[in-house]
């Protein structure tokens, strides 16, 4: 599948496996060209699992899965089938609609999925299963001891639809509406009422920042708050929450991840907001007018996580925030300097960017020292590697950072060449790089490259879209990594193109053993 797909709304990512506040798809930049389209390679094989024994009741429910066509194709077998279904733990329900949903959703009717799985702590609803209709949503409500509520992409249905709703399910922790393009302000009035909502995901749908300061008050035990790519929110509109914030003295001590990516708002709004939130350990600000330190003079939480992609913020600052983040874990720097809310259009734009070879040398030296980083995208920053060759800046952030990162995320970066992946090497054979996910898409590595890849024997994930590797390249680097599962070939010319989705059939066939 595409890295660079369009958004969407609809579908159920895996993500949802995880906990709440995993990465999505807004967290991805590969830097391939947007206005270049081309069909994905993706290349896939599927390893013996080395990770924990899977519990019984997920081994069952994946044959269950497998095979839910022959089961439901004889009459009388699937008399016998559905009475189990029915005495299912509700514990269990949840895992199992999922599985099904991403594996045969056709199959998946309205009388289906009322019968079976709306119930057990949570339900997850999208429009992209053909199944789902209104009157499907609705008889969620009949879950009266429902914790967790996902509903994505149910753009047709009026914010008063969303506001009965969620007044009709008294025990709602978490309620994610992501996509639901009119939900709105009675919505947010209903979710206000539920007080002990934990995590809310309201990302590109219609809440105003007004309406949102009645769950902000009212839901003192919020802990994660998604409010990305609602067009209405400026400096302006969000100054009425702050003066709402204001009058009540409010202080958000459980906030913990917050993202307020694709908003148009700049220091102004962010930084009295963010003044309120002492203790975040996640933050996005990606695609907005941030310019200077998002916490501005106040004093900066213990982040985790911090993602800035593509805003206007000077590097110098960057390098200065990141050296009161000693526990730090994941950063995203991505395309910076490529446009304000929402703009993909500079991140092509080399003049645009205004991450240096200079500046990667000042973070370099900040990052080596952070013991717990384990995930950094530099993605589109494609002024890196413009003035350098060699032992340059990229060699040496890839030598002293890159190779005890698990991901890391180098796409469109066209000046990059093979030899900066030389810091992979490592001083010792029982050194070798931690990396599970590398992602190189369109960068200028080829084969040159192939004994250092080879060297990260934990890869699990590789891209190289648009890159000059060829099959002579590839070939070794799937013999040294025997953990890896995807190679993302994309527009790479050097490899055929009717081999470019089963390379690893192709490396079976022509290679191994050989």
């Amino acid at each position: 599948m595409s890295m660079h797909r369009p958004r969407s709304y609809t579908a159920l990512s895996k993500g949802r496996r995880g906990t709440f506040g995993a990465a999505t798809e807004d967290d991805l930049l590969t830097g391939e060209p947007r206005q270049i389209p081309s069909a994905s390679a993706l290349s896939v094989r599927t390893l013996a699992s080395r990770g924990p024994i899977p519990t019984l009741t997920t081994l069952a429910a994946r044959r269950f899965v497998e095979n839910i066509r022959t089961l439901s194709s004889d009459e009388r077998l699937w008399r016998y089938v559905r009475v189990w279904l029915k005495r299912l733990p509700d514990i269990v329900v949840p895992k199992l609609f999922i599985m099904l949903q991403r594996s045969c959703p056709n199959l998946l009717s309205h009388g289906f999925i009322t019968l079976y799985f709306l119930r057990g702590p949570s339900v997850a609803l999208s429009s992209a299963l053909p199944g789902v209709l209104k009157q499907t949503i609705v008889s969620v409500t009949r879950n009266d001891t429902l914790h967790e509520l996902c509903l994505l992409g149910f753009d047709k249905y009026p914010d008063s639809f969303f506001a009965s709703l969620v007044s009709s399910l008294p025990q709602l922790r978490i309620l994610v509406l992501r996509g639901c393009t009119k939900v709105s302000v009675r919505t947010a009035k209903a979710v206000a009422s539920r007080r002990f909502l934990a995590k809310v995901n309201f990302n590109y749908t219609g809440v105003t920042p007004a309406s949102l300061g009645d769950i902000l008050n009212s839901c003192s035990s919020l802990e994660v708050l998604k409010v990305a790519g609602i067009s209405s929110w400026t400096d302006a509109t969000f100054a009425k929450l702050l003066d709402c914030l204001s009058e009540a003295n409010a202080v958000f001590t459980n906030l913990r991840n917050l993202k307020l990516r694709q908003l148009s708002l700049s220091d102004a709004s962010v930084q009295p907001f963010l003044a309120r939130c002492p203790n975040l350990k996640r933050l996005d600000v990606s695609f907005t007018h941030v310019r200077r330190s998002p916490f501005g003079t106040n004093s900066i939480p213990a982040l985790e996580k911090l993602t800035l992609t593509s805003i206007n913020m000077p590097p110098m600052d960057i390098v200065t925030l990141i050296a009161s983040l000693p526990h730090l874990q994941t950063l995203a720097l991505g395309a910076l300097g490529g446009g304000g809310q929402g703009s993909f259009v500079a991140v092509g734009n080399i003049s645009a960017m205004s991450m240096t070879d200079e500046a990667l040398a000042l973070l370099t030296d900040r990052l080596v020292v952070l013991k717990d980083l384990e995930k950094v995208n530099l993605a589109g920053n494609s002024k890196l590697g413009l003035t350098s060759r060699g032992n340059g800046a990229l060699a040496d952030f890839v030598r002293k950072v890159g190779r005890r990162l698990k991901q890391l995320n180098l796409s469109g970066l066209q000046n990059l060449k093979s030899g900066d992946m030389c810091g992979l090497m490592g001083e010792t054979s029982e050194d070798p790089p931690r990396l599970e996910e590398l992602s190189l898409n369109h960068t200028g590595v080829d084969d040159e490259a192939a004994p250092y890849l080879s060297r990260c024997s934990s890869l699990v994930s590789l891209r190289l879209a648009g890159t000059k590797i060829t099959s002579a390249g590839l070939f070794p680097i799937i013999d040294a990594c025997p953990k890896l599962e995807q190679v993302d070939l994309t527009s790479c010319r050097g490899i055929k193109i009717a081999d470019r989705r089963r390379f690893f059939d192709v490396w079976e066939e022509d290679w191994k053993d050989t």
